[in-house]
């Protein structure tokens, strides 16, 4: 789809590429895919090992933006209006009296996190399923318009909303009017509301030149091959910082403004979807620019900051790489636990003690129940009776086999692969599930009559460990 190019031919130094690179590797940022785009034309494209540019991935948030760009094309189309209010598209759902503020509510108060909301509401339980019912009958404090919270149930409401202008699955119209044109992935999908609702505000899952081309879409003002597919009014007004975030905690990133479902950035004009644990849509119309991201991360601020030190400066700055960026492009596979760490290794062959079945304590906050070590690998089973299957090698991941998945969302954990190694006295497993950003790290060690597990995730929205699992021989 889009033209490769060498960086230098776009006028950018491959210098700060390199950089960056060198920076999350320093840092122990795990980047897992990465696409850099000026005038249109690729400048780079990799993966991370065992991460592939041919895989969905989880993209959390950053689902938000293409929610957003489903409103445009709604409004475009005569079906709704950014004045709209919110409670006249539900009104079955409405309680007796809903509170005077829920009456004020529009579409674009749910577009730029201006509900009013103190907290945004939950939406889980409920008798009838029904998030819709939830959100229109919770309380909010505040003015519409006067009070920004980050909001990930309003984002919900604009798929609801769409759904219901158009009168199609929000995730069909949003192929219909941006993915087909643009040739986004037809086998994206996202999660749904237990009234089949794409979640809108997470749960889609893309390409990373998915997230590409909705960037060069937005900075190409709408205007994809030649045609006018969304308004230039609608692409201005999503980049805009009608709220002012400057309260928000997060940092800098994320106290600049906040638009259409897009953050404003630090430099000037830049603005950005991005979603939890570092997937990134990053589009700068000054450097003519657009930077994609999908990574594992603890530090969504530290990615940003060193992009802002080391590519964008880049940008317009005389450079001559004699190929380094080829070379360096060719180191980036994703480093084992114990090479973060920078620890002896060996290959992980296991001591004759240490071979058999072992039945794991119940209620563990990994959900498994038995791991079986052999010679030929290791297989570790859940309380669902799910399995995980692989061979020890430590050089190299391997395809690790599951049947069907560990615990999680449906279809996520279904692809992983894996390293291992002998670390000291222990037996050192990393798993990378690679539809997703996560990773877990399980360190073995032999007791006389069972094994200690020291587990941990890489990231979490909780405590990612490492929890301490302790096992019984069989």
């Amino acid at each position: 789809m889009f033209e490769q190019c060498r960086p230098e031919d776009v006028g950018v130094d491959s210098r700060g590429l390199i950089q960056f690179l060198d920076d999350m590797k320093a840092k122990r940022l795990h980047m897992h895919k990465m696409m850099v785009l000026r005038h249109g034309k690729v400048l780079m494209k990799t993966s991370f090992a065992p991460w592939s540019t041919d895989d969905l991935h989880m993209l959390f948030s950053l689902s938000k933006s293409f929610t957003s760009t489903a409103v445009g094309f709604a409004v475009q189309d005569g079906l709704l209006k950014t004045e709209d209010r919110l409670i006249d598209f539900f009104p079955e759902l409405l309680p007796c009296e809903p509170c005077d503020n829920m009456r004020k509510v529009t579409v674009r108060h749910l577009l730029t996190m201006n509900t009013g909301h103190d907290e945004e509401p939950r939406l889980n339980g409920d008798s009838d399923g029904s998030w819709e019912r939830i959100f229109v009958r919770s309380y909010i404090a505040h003015e519409p318009g006067t009070h920004f919270v980050y909001n990930t149930a309003g984002t919900y409401m604009l798929s609801a909303i769409v759904q219901k202008a158009t009168g199609k699955n929000t995730l069909d119209y949003l192929k219909e009017k941006l993915f087909v044109p643009l040739g986004i992935s037809s086998d994206a999908w996202s999660e749904e509301s237990p009234s089949g609702v794409p979640t809108g505000g997470y749960g889609l899952n893309v390409r990373i030149d998915d997230i590409a081309k909705l960037g060069q879409f937005f900075l190409q003002k709408g205007k994809w091959e030649g045609r006018q597919l969304l308004n230039e009014q609608w692409i201005r007004d999503a980049q805009t910082p009608w709220s002012d975030n400057s309260k928000w905690s997060g940092g800098p990133d994320w106290n600049s403004g906040y638009g259409y479902q897009f953050w404003m950035c630090t430099p000037a004009n830049v603005f950005r979807g991005d979603g939890a644990f570092g997937q990134y849509c990053i589009i700068c119309p000054d450097q003519d620019m657009v930077i994609a991201i999908n990574s594992g991360v603890d530090d969504m601020g530290e990615v940003m900051r060193s992009l802002w030190k080391h590519v964008l400066p880049a940008v317009d700055r005389a450079g001559e790489s004699g190929g380094a960026l080829e070379k360096r492009l060719l180191e980036t596979e994703t480093p084992a636990d114990w090479e973060d760490h920078g620890e002896t290794a060996e290959d992980p062959v296991l001591e004759p003690g240490w071979a058999g079945s072992y039945r794991l304590a119940a209620g563990n906050p990994l959900g498994l129940t038995q791991i079986d070590l052999t010679d030929q690998g290791v297989c570790i089973t859940d309380a669902q009776g799910r399995k995980i299957q692989f061979a020890l090698q430590r050089s190299g991941w391997l395809k690790a086999s599951l049947t069907p998945s560990l615990p999680g969302r449906e279809g996520y954990f279904d692809q992983a692969a894996v390293r291992a190694a002998r670390v000291g006295d222990r037996l050192v497993i990393h798993l990378c599930y690679t539809l997703t950003p996560f990773e877990d790290v399980l360190k073995l060690s032999f007791t006389e009559h069972g094994i200690v597990i020291s587990a941990g995730r890489n990231i979490s929205f909780g405590n990612n460990g490492p929890h301490e699992i302790i096992g019984f021989r069989l």
